[in-house]
């Protein structure tokens, strides 16, 4: 995922960003180091088909201390135009999911993108994830749009995508690299101009 934007600092002395994100199964929040061990573990459990399908997925991004660098650059959230978050399942408190609202070149234009520990595959987790944070971008943000991608051959997030309801831009061809073997991949890539297209949801922040 691309780096936060620092807000500007009349902005950073306010609460932009109003968590946690509470959908009927998850609590979204920006992850911290006591959730480091957890992720970890689904993120090895997972690793070949991050390597698959993630952009960010190379081999330096495996250790934990990879993690822990990057919990450690999103704690301080306030201050961040975007947002990395981390989903909880409500019930048992499990790691379910990673997603994020990243600012883009264009203004308030927020990317999107997520991925699901192996446990929570095939529940519809990365749906309601992305169902909840694509209205808080709108809700509380104040996005204009939000832009999602995904390679070719990646079923799963297609599916994702389209029941968000989506629009296709176009496909990028060979722009994306595939971590685990260096070859080059078309990206889908998508917008959506409005949270009025989105699946019902029970949703709250703050």
């Amino acid at each position: 995922m691309p780096a936060p934007r620092q807000l500007p600092l009349q902005l950073s002395r306010s609460t932009r960003h109003l968590m946690p994100i509470v959908t009927p199964r998850l609590v979204l929040r920006p992850p911290i180091l006591d959730d480091l061990d957890a992720i970890q573990a689904a993120k090895e459990d997972a690793w070949n088909d991050l390597q698959l399908w993630m952009a960010w997925a190379f081999d330096n991004q495996r250790p934990r201390q990879a993690l822990e660098q990057s919990i450690r650059r999103t704690m301080n959230f306030q201050s961040q135009a975007g947002i990395a978050l981390a989903g909880f399942h409500r019930i048992n408190g499990d790691f379910v999911v990673r997603t994020a609202l990243d600012l883009t070149d264009e203004a308030d234009v927020y990317e999107t993108g997520y991925w699901v520990a192996r446990k929570y595959a095939g529940q519809g987790m990365a749906t309601e994830a992305a169902n909840a944070a694509i209205r808080y971008a709108f809700g509380r943000l104040g996005a204009k749009a939000i832009s999602i991608g995904h390679f070719d051959g990646n079923d799963a997030s297609r599916r994702v995508v389209e029941k968000r309801g989506f629009q296709k831009l176009r496909i990028a061809r060979q722009a994306a690299t595939r971590c685990l073997d260096g070859t080059k991949l078309d990206r889908h890539e998508y917008i959506l101009t409005s949270p009025d297209v989105l699946p019902k949801l029970d949703v709250s922040w703050g």
